[in-house]
């Protein structure tokens, strides 16, 4: 489908009306009109619902909506990089990074792939399973992703090559101006906790392996969730619960004294960084990122 099409549809459903969106695409409504009904007809689904005045997105377009605005965003970067690459010489390479590895270790991952003589990196951070579609779908060139140590491995699609290039601790921190109240919450029987969406990694992971422990000890209560691992430090440090986060995250505070480590007491996730790529790739760019990711020197 061609690029404009996609743009027009973004429009209309930005609008809500055809004449609103002729505006928004600089076009007459007559030619918006006519253009709307040419992609009508090309792919045989109504667009436009012209049972209702003014007329609008029809609802099948509506309940599209996500997945038409994903499209057009991924192909505004997609030829935003091919203009970038051929302006400038350099060959373009995706990262598709977990959200909490990029905040943590995002500065480390690109010093350690990048030539700026050479190669622009670009690091996607997403959910786990969205950094996993983006490298299937070729989205991406190199994923990077947590697996907790303790958990058996999936055997990996003869189609991919995989490498741990690193390790991670999931630990609990806490405002450390708010050890005392910690304590006494804990007497009573209360600990109360920043916690992640179950359907996220760091949720997931938390459920499986911390929460049951805790749940035979004291009363969990769970004050707010976040699917960001550097707002719920944040909140960690303010005192409104313990947060489990990167280690590599929470470092600088934990040295410069604003939080502190609870592990041995609150229990923690031993976790691998793991590196994954297509097996059969001639991208030298790739090539050459992956090296120095598996073998930093």
């Amino acid at each position: 489908m061609r690029i404009d099409w996609i743009e027009d549809l973004v429009a209309l459903l930005d609008s809500g009306g055809v004449a609103d969106a002729a505006r928004l695409r600089n076009v007459t409504q007559p030619a918006f009109s006519r253009r709307i009904k040419t992609l009508e007809d090309v792919l045989g689904i109504e667009l436009i619902d012209r049972s209702v005045k003014p007329s609008g997105p029809s609802q099948v377009l509506r309940d599209r909506e996500t997945e038409m605005r994903k499209l057009a965003a991924e192909l505004r970067l997609l030829l935003s990089d091919m203009r970038q690459e051929q302006s400038t010489g350099l060959r373009q390479l995706v990262i598709a990074s977990q959200h909490a590895i990029t905040t943590s270790m995002g500065t480390q991952i690109i010093n350690s792939v990048a030539e700026p003589s050479r190669t622009h990196i670009r690091l996607r951070s997403a959910n786990r399973d969205e950094c996993e579609t983006l490298l299937i779908r070729r989205q991406a060139a190199i994923s990077l992703t947590y697996r907790i140590r303790s958990e058996p491995v999936t055997e990996l699609a003869s189609f991919l090559f995989e490498a741990v290039i690193g390790e991670e601790t999931l630990i609990p921190v806490l405002g450390s101006t708010h050890e005392q109240d910690l304590t006494q919450r804990l007497q009573n029987g209360v600990l109360r906790i920043i916690g992640y969406p179950a359907d996220v990694f760091l949720g997931a992971a938390l459920n499986r392996h911390i929460l049951p422990a805790l749940e035979g000890r004291c009363k969990v209560s769970v004050v707010t969730e976040t699917g960001l691992s550097t707002a719920a430090m944040q909140l960690a440090q303010s005192g409104l619960g313990v947060a489990w986060v990167p280690a590599a995250l929470a470092q600088p505070d934990l040295l410069r004294g604003d939080l502190i480590n609870l592990q041995d007491d609150l229990g923690f996730i031993q976790m691998d960084i793991v590196a994954q790529r297509w097996a059969a790739t001639s991208n030298l760019a790739t090539l050459e990122a992956w090296t120095r990711l598996v073998s930093p020197v």
